[in-house]
Protein backbone atom coordinates (compact mmCIF):
# COMPACT_ATOMS: atom_id res chain seq x y z
CA UNK A 1 0.00 0.00 0.00
CA UNK A 2 1.28 3.47 -0.91
CA UNK A 3 0.87 6.15 1.75
CA UNK A 4 1.32 9.87 1.09
CA UNK A 5 4.02 11.14 3.43
CA UNK A 6 4.04 14.45 5.31
CA UNK A 7 6.91 15.66 3.11
CA UNK A 8 4.72 14.97 0.07
CA UNK A 9 1.87 16.92 1.64
CA UNK A 10 4.25 19.83 2.28
CA UNK A 11 5.39 19.67 -1.35
CA UNK A 12 1.73 19.94 -2.43
CA UNK A 13 1.21 22.93 -0.12
CA UNK A 14 4.30 24.65 -1.57
CA UNK A 15 3.05 24.08 -5.12
CA UNK A 16 -0.41 25.47 -4.33
CA UNK A 17 1.02 28.44 -2.41
CA UNK A 18 3.02 29.42 -5.50
CA UNK A 19 -0.09 29.62 -7.72
CA UNK A 20 -2.63 32.44 -7.88
CA UNK A 21 -5.68 31.47 -5.85
CA UNK A 22 -9.11 33.03 -6.28
CA UNK A 23 -12.29 32.65 -4.26
CA UNK A 24 -15.23 32.77 -6.69
CA UNK A 25 -18.77 33.72 -5.80
CA UNK A 26 -21.76 32.56 -7.79
CA UNK A 27 -25.51 33.08 -7.96
CA UNK A 28 -26.20 29.35 -7.96
CA UNK A 29 -29.72 28.39 -8.91
CA UNK A 30 -32.17 31.18 -8.07
CA UNK A 31 -34.67 28.57 -6.86
CA UNK A 32 -32.37 27.45 -4.01
CA UNK A 33 -33.74 28.34 -0.60
CA UNK A 34 -31.67 25.59 0.99
CA UNK A 35 -28.42 24.59 -0.69
CA UNK A 36 -28.42 21.20 -2.38
CA UNK A 37 -25.74 18.61 -1.76
CA UNK A 38 -22.56 19.34 -3.69
CA UNK A 39 -21.65 16.60 -6.15
CA UNK A 40 -18.06 15.34 -6.14
CA UNK A 41 -17.58 16.50 -9.74
CA UNK A 42 -19.67 19.66 -9.27
CA UNK A 43 -19.40 22.93 -11.10
CA UNK A 44 -20.39 26.49 -10.29
CA UNK A 45 -23.86 27.15 -11.61
CA UNK A 46 -23.63 30.91 -12.29
CA UNK A 47 -20.39 32.69 -11.40
CA UNK A 48 -20.50 36.38 -10.41
CA UNK A 49 -16.83 37.18 -9.81
CA UNK A 50 -13.60 36.26 -8.06
CA UNK A 51 -11.30 37.81 -5.50
CA UNK A 52 -7.59 37.07 -5.36
CA UNK A 53 -6.34 35.44 -2.16
CA UNK A 54 -3.95 38.02 -0.75
CA UNK A 55 -3.09 36.06 2.38
CA UNK A 56 -1.53 32.67 1.75
CA UNK A 57 0.44 31.25 4.66
CA UNK A 58 1.44 28.01 6.27
CA UNK A 59 -0.25 27.08 9.53
CA UNK A 60 -0.09 24.19 11.99
CA UNK A 61 -2.73 22.81 14.36
CA UNK A 62 -2.75 24.10 17.92
CA UNK A 63 -5.15 24.37 20.85
CA UNK A 64 -7.74 26.88 21.96
CA UNK A 65 -5.51 27.94 24.87
CA UNK A 66 -2.38 28.57 22.78
CA UNK A 67 -1.61 32.32 22.96
CA UNK A 68 -0.18 32.15 19.41
CA UNK A 69 -3.48 30.79 18.03
CA UNK A 70 -4.55 32.86 15.01
CA UNK A 71 -7.35 30.97 13.26
CA UNK A 72 -10.27 28.75 14.14
CA UNK A 73 -12.55 26.80 11.83
CA UNK A 74 -15.51 24.50 12.41
CA UNK A 75 -15.01 20.83 11.62
CA UNK A 76 -17.85 18.90 10.07
CA UNK A 77 -21.45 19.24 11.18
CA UNK A 78 -20.83 19.11 14.94
CA UNK A 79 -19.65 21.79 17.31
CA UNK A 80 -15.98 20.81 17.06
CA UNK A 81 -13.60 23.72 16.37
CA UNK A 82 -10.07 23.29 15.04
CA UNK A 83 -7.37 25.84 15.92
CA UNK A 84 -4.28 26.87 13.95
CA UNK A 85 -1.29 29.17 14.31
CA UNK A 86 1.10 30.55 11.71
CA UNK A 87 4.18 28.55 10.82
CA UNK A 88 7.42 30.08 9.59
CA UNK A 89 8.23 26.76 7.93
CA UNK A 90 6.19 25.17 5.13
CA UNK A 91 3.61 22.77 6.51
CA UNK A 92 0.88 20.51 5.17
CA UNK A 93 -1.79 23.08 6.14
CA UNK A 94 -2.35 26.16 4.03
CA UNK A 95 -4.40 29.20 5.08
CA UNK A 96 -5.89 31.31 2.26
CA UNK A 97 -7.92 34.49 2.55
CA UNK A 98 -9.47 36.83 -0.01
CA UNK A 99 -11.27 40.05 0.77
CA UNK A 100 -14.32 41.20 -1.16
CA UNK A 101 -14.77 44.98 -1.16
CA UNK A 102 -17.86 47.14 -0.60
CA UNK A 103 -18.92 47.16 -4.25
CA UNK A 104 -17.80 43.66 -5.29
CA UNK A 105 -20.91 41.75 -6.41
CA UNK A 106 -23.07 44.58 -5.06
CA UNK A 107 -26.78 43.77 -5.35
CA UNK A 108 -26.17 40.09 -6.09
CA UNK A 109 -27.28 37.07 -4.07
CA UNK A 110 -24.44 34.64 -3.40
CA UNK A 111 -25.39 30.95 -3.24
CA UNK A 112 -22.08 29.29 -4.07
CA UNK A 113 -18.39 29.73 -3.40
CA UNK A 114 -15.42 27.95 -4.95
CA UNK A 115 -11.65 28.12 -4.62
CA UNK A 116 -9.66 28.07 -7.85
CA UNK A 117 -5.91 27.75 -8.39
CA UNK A 118 -4.20 28.96 -11.57
CA UNK A 119 -6.82 31.44 -12.78
CA UNK A 120 -5.61 33.89 -15.43
CA UNK A 121 -7.27 37.19 -16.30
CA UNK A 122 -8.05 38.77 -19.65
CA UNK A 123 -5.44 41.19 -21.10
CA UNK A 124 -7.78 44.18 -20.58
CA UNK A 125 -7.99 43.59 -16.81
CA UNK A 126 -6.21 46.46 -15.01
CA UNK A 127 -2.89 45.36 -13.46
CA UNK A 128 -3.11 44.64 -9.75
CA UNK A 129 -6.89 44.30 -9.87
CA UNK A 130 -7.85 41.87 -7.08
CA UNK A 131 -11.55 41.48 -7.83
CA UNK A 132 -12.50 40.29 -11.30
CA UNK A 133 -15.90 39.70 -12.82
CA UNK A 134 -16.71 36.45 -14.60
CA UNK A 135 -16.07 38.08 -18.01
CA UNK A 136 -12.51 39.02 -16.93
CA UNK A 137 -11.56 35.35 -16.39
CA UNK A 138 -9.37 34.24 -19.30
CA UNK A 139 -8.84 30.71 -18.00
CA UNK A 140 -10.68 29.55 -14.87
CA UNK A 141 -7.89 27.41 -13.50
CA UNK A 142 -8.59 24.32 -11.42
CA UNK A 143 -11.47 24.27 -8.95
CA UNK A 144 -10.21 22.93 -5.63
CA UNK A 145 -13.32 23.32 -3.45
CA UNK A 146 -17.01 24.06 -4.06
CA UNK A 147 -19.68 24.97 -1.55
CA UNK A 148 -23.39 25.59 -2.18
CA UNK A 149 -24.81 27.98 0.42
CA UNK A 150 -28.00 29.51 1.73
CA UNK A 151 -28.79 32.69 -0.23
CA UNK A 152 -26.76 35.67 1.02
CA UNK A 153 -27.60 39.09 -0.44
CA UNK A 154 -24.66 41.47 -1.01
CA UNK A 155 -25.21 44.96 0.38
CA UNK A 156 -22.15 47.20 0.05
CA UNK A 157 -20.09 45.63 2.79
CA UNK A 158 -16.66 44.14 3.09
CA UNK A 159 -16.44 40.39 3.48
CA UNK A 160 -13.64 37.88 3.64
CA UNK A 161 -13.55 34.30 2.46
CA UNK A 162 -10.99 32.06 4.09
CA UNK A 163 -10.15 28.40 4.09
CA UNK A 164 -7.58 26.12 5.67
CA UNK A 165 -6.53 23.37 3.30
CA UNK A 166 -5.37 20.21 5.07
CA UNK A 167 -3.16 18.47 2.53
Amino acid sequence: MIVLQDTGRIALAKALAAMPAYFAWGRGDGAWQEPPAVPIAGQMVDEIGRSLATIVEYVVPTTETDPEREYSVPEGVGDNILYYKKSAQPSQWLYLQANFGFFDADGETVRECALFFGTTVTPDTPPGHRYITADQVATPGDMYTLEYRKPSPRERKQEAEFLILPL
